[in-house]
Order: structure tokens, then sequence, then C-alpha cells
């Protein structure tokens, strides 16, 4: 019942007992007047009951509602000279295996939280030069931390039981039976006069466990505590200086490191490749760039996806490729190009050709890998005949 119910219903009570006028209004009127010390009554009663009610409902609305927070009470770890913490459960251990590499783990697990494979664990290391979109596994999926920092996430997941019986085939067993391994992107270091370089830098955390219960149990406080790693001071953006003059086209040419990379036992093809700074002042660049999978030259392969788009930015010379033509050995950075072409074992890429164009007209084309003989890749990989083949920027 509302406050408005009772006073209409204290009103109808104090008055119900009045008799109707017999004579004139005006004498009715005064003869109430004689009553009114009764109404009156009724109604500071009513007035008082509803103050009451009032400050109740002030005082509530002020009253503290119970924590969502899952980190509340826990205890805060801090590395100042890697700029980032952590919040980690009060009973949980931190040990550090090595400068800059920390393990946290439930008090049951301590004495194994050091191990190579500790029956529980979270790992994590400071902050490192390089992207994290580098990582490109079948599993990967995208999100942000609390504090909003971009991660990618690779799960991997081990079947530890034994081979059938009869079996000519032997497993070892398994040393992780679950793992979770967070690339977090960590912006710019661009402080101090001694780091010349001011490139992108990436977190590396994980969660793992060689005992499936331990995973089941933990694994859910495990990823929390990765959600909270978060920088003191927030750094440059990854994605570089948009204050700098944009790059002109004589600065810079398409680069593509040769060689060629596989994923998903050799069910994907990953084409990547990067910049190289021809010189001048140091710019920015933000670029719109599209994949052609041609074959044979001229003529696209019909495939989902294909031709495919995708953007990149970043500084310059910071973010160049820092390969040769001869090495395969990759660094992604903010202007890494990146092109996933899942089950591409149906279309046949030997022979085809990639075609990378940027929205200056800037071009390079990438020879597909030639047809390999058995057992060599990507024969031996092609485990998923008659899945969809799809070309996309990854990831």
């Amino acid at each position: 019942m509302t406050i408005e119910d009772r006073v209409r219903r204290v009103l109808e009570h104090a008055v119900a007992g009045e008799p109707a006028p017999r004579t004139a209004p005006l004498a009715a009127v005064r003869r109430r007047r004689r009553r009114r010390p009764v109404l009156a009554g009724a109604v500071a009663v009513v007035l008082v009951l509803a103050a009451v009610i009032g400050l109740a409902a002030v005082r509530s609305s002020h009253r503290p509602l119970p924590s969502t927070d899952p980190t509340a009470g826990w205890k805060v770890f801090t590395d100042t000279t890697g700029n980032l913490r952590f919040r980690y459960p009060p009973d949980w251990v931190v040990r550090e295996r090595q400068p800059g590499w920390w393990r946290i783990g439930p008090p049951d697990q301590a004495a194994g939280v050091l191990k190579d494979f500790p029956p529980f664990a979270v790992g994590l290391r400071a902050p490192a030069t390089g992207y994290y979109l580098g990582p490109t596994g079948v599993n990967l999926t995208r999100g942000r931390l609390a504090g909003g920092q971009a991660y990618v996430v690779v799960e991997e997941v081990v079947d530890p039981s034994p081979p059938p019986s009869g079996s000519a085939t032997t497993r070892a067993p398994a040393r992780l039976v679950r793992y979770r391994e967070y690339s977090i992107d960590w912006g710019r270091d661009c402080a101090g006069s001694t780091r010349p370089r001011c490139g992108a830098r990436t977190v590396r955390a994980g969660v793992m466990a060689a005992d499936a219960a331990l995973w089941d149990r933990y694994r859910a406080v495990g990823d929390t505590i990765v959600g909270t790693i978060a920088p003191i001071t927030p750094p440059a953006p990854s994605s570089g200086d948009r204050s700098r003059p944009a790059c002109r086209p004589d600065q810079w040419r398409l680069f593509h490191p040769g060689g060629w990379s596989y994923g998903d036992l050799a069910q994907r093809y990953v084409l990547e490749g990067g910049f190289k700074f021809l010189g001048g002042p140091p710019c920015h660049l933000a670029l719109s760039l599209r994949l052609d999978l041609e074959k044979p030259a001229g003529r696209l392969l019909p495939l989902p996806g294909n031709p495919s788009r995708t953007t990149v930015e970043g500084d310059l010379p910071e973010d160049q490729d820092p390969s040769t033509a001869s090495s395969t050995v990759y660094q992604s950075s903010p202007l890494t190009w990146i092109w996933a072409w899942q089950e591409w074992c149906n279309e046949g890429l030997p022979q085809a050709s990639l075609r990378i164009t940027a929205e200056t007209g800037a071009t390079i084309t990438v020879p597909g890998p030639p047809k390999a003989n058995p057992p060599e890749e990507p024969e031996t990989g092609c485990k998923d005949r008659g899945r969809r083949s799809t070309i996309e920027p990854w990831p």
C-alpha cells in the first residue's frame, strides 16, 4: 500500500461519522470547525507516518549495494619496471620464475607452481617488444580486458587418454592437458632516452594445467586473474602517433619476407608481410589493402571472401618489417598484414598467385607454394577435405 493510499484511508475514517448537513452550508461549516481538532490530529499522524517512511526510504537508498566484483578483497601485485599490475586471491601465491616472469597458483599447489609443467598455475611475463596480433592458432579468439586492453587467446586441449587397445601407435602422456595463452596489446613504450625505438609491446599470460580436475576447479579464477592485468600508467596506443605527418608513397614499399607459413595441421595457409621504410622524416601510415587470389594470373579464384580487404595503421620507421628478403623469420607489428586461407586444400593453392594492392596503387605479388611431394606439407595436413574453403584477414 502506498503512502497516498494510507492518507486517503485515514481521511475517509476521520469524516465517515459526520452527519450530512441539515442546515445551510455555512452553518455546517461552522459546526465542522468545532470538530477540526479530531481531523487535524488524524492528519498530523498521517504526516508523521509519511515522514518516517520517507526517511527510511532515503536511508535505504544510500545504503551500499552488495559488491558484485569477483576480485573484492584480492591482493594487488605491482611491477613498476614493467608498468603493470594484477590482482590475485589473498590465499594464492606469487613466485618469480625469472626476472619479469611470474607464476601464480592456489595454496594447495604452491609447491609445484614453478615446475615446467605445473599441476595448475597462471603464468605472466612482463611487457616485451612485439605486436600482440602474432599468434595464428585455430582456436584463436579476440577480446578486451576489464581495463580496455585488446587481446587474443589461443586454447590448446590435449587428449591424455591412452591409445586404443591393439593400436600400433603409442601416445605420450600429456604434460599439459589444457593451456590458454593470452597475447595482450600493451601499446607503445616511448619513455626514456635509452630506447631509440618507440615500438609496440605485448604482455604474455597463460592459464595452464597438467591435471584435468585442477583445471576444472581453478580455471575460472585463473581467467579472472588474467582479466585484472592492467598498466599502471596508460601507454601510447600501439596504432601509432596520428599527430605525425602522413607517410608519402615514396617513403615505403610493400614487403613479403619469402617462404610459406601453415597452420591448423597445414589446413590453413597464412600469408603475412609488412612494409619497408625507404627514408625521409618519421611518418604515420594508415592504409587499406586488398588481396586478390588469382589462378591463372588475372582471373580471381572462385572462393568466398576473394578478394579480401584489411587495414593497417602504424608508424615508420618503428613498425617496418625487420626481416630481409632472404629470411623467413617474421616479427609482427601494427603494420603487419595477414590473411588466412582456411582449408585451402579444396581449391588447389599450388601455382596460384596472391596479389596485395594498397589504396595508393602500390602492389606486390606473392606466388603460392609449389606442389609438395608426400609426406611433406601441405598434403599431410589436409584432413578435413570437403569443408568450406574461405579467405579472410587474420585474425
